[in-house]
């Protein structure tokens, strides 16, 4: 990247980035995403240092990040989970269901919404579970979102709104 970043325009470089760079950190990122903040240090600042040398300065990380279009790491790790629990919950067969509860189904009388039950966790290691922090974060959204059922008019929404 050092050798290449005064060569080619910035257009080209941001696409070097997401062609090469963006898809590695994408994946498996629902499941290694929700570890302590520790374990992805290392993984967050050598993806900083790449948009700072395709930037052509040193700069700060969120000015960087704003300019060439990119989230942060948590950010990313939040819409991946987000995309991830939309599709268990909508698009795959009922045999996967078993991993997100909708909350109608716990209680015998009619709720108001259509979110997800939410289990109690004991430890903040449970918090950081994948059910746990989807139904967590499917819940959030506003209910026109969450009654989507097309995937991709929820993820290009999603996007939109940069969640």
């Amino acid at each position: 990247m050092y050798k290449i970043r005064y060569k080619l325009p910035h257009w080209c470089l941001r696409n070097i980035y997401f062609a090469f760079v963006h898809p590695n950190i994408l994946y498996g990122l629902e499941v290694y995403g929700n570890t302590y903040v520790s374990y992805l240090d290392k993984l967050t600042t050598l993806n900083n240092k790449i948009l700072r040398i395709l930037h052509k300065k040193v700069a700060v990380v969120t000015i960087v990040c704003i300019g060439s279009m990119t989230p942060s790491l948590h950010a990313i790790s939040n819409y991946q989970v987000l995309r991830f629990v939309h599709k268990i919950v909508y698009l795959v067969p009922m045999i996967f269901h078993n991993c997100f509860t909708l909350s109608t189904s716990v209680h015998n009388y009619s709720t108001r919404h259509n979110k997800l039950y939410l289990s109690h966790v004991s430890s903040p290691s449970g918090g950081r579970l994948l059910n746990f922090k989807g139904s967590q974060l499917l819940n959030r959204l506003p209910k026109y979102l969450i009654d989507i059922k097309s995937h991709q008019l929820f993820q290009k929404i999603t996007v939109l709104l940069s969640i």
